[in-house]
């Protein structure tokens, strides 16, 4: 099990978190997502992580890795 942090921005409410969550379980090898409001950073556990899918989906969901 591996684990990636993401810096993130416009994360601002528990709506995003939610979107964030969703959107990042779609892949395979997400096995769990961790959003911080305050810090504005996301945490990924999974097998195998991709940074470069994982960066694609937060930039399509309208929060972009910073």
């Amino acid at each position: 099990m591996e684990k990636m942090e993401i810096q993130a921005s416009n994360i601002k409410c528990d709506g995003c978190v939610n979107n964030i969550q969703s959107g990042l379980r779609e892949l395979d090898e997400v096995s769990s997502v961790m959003v911080d409001i305050t810090s504005n950073k996301v945490t990924v556990t999974g097998e195998f992580l991709d940074k470069a899918a994982i960066a694609t989906i937060l930039a399509e969901l309208g929060y972009p890795a910073t």
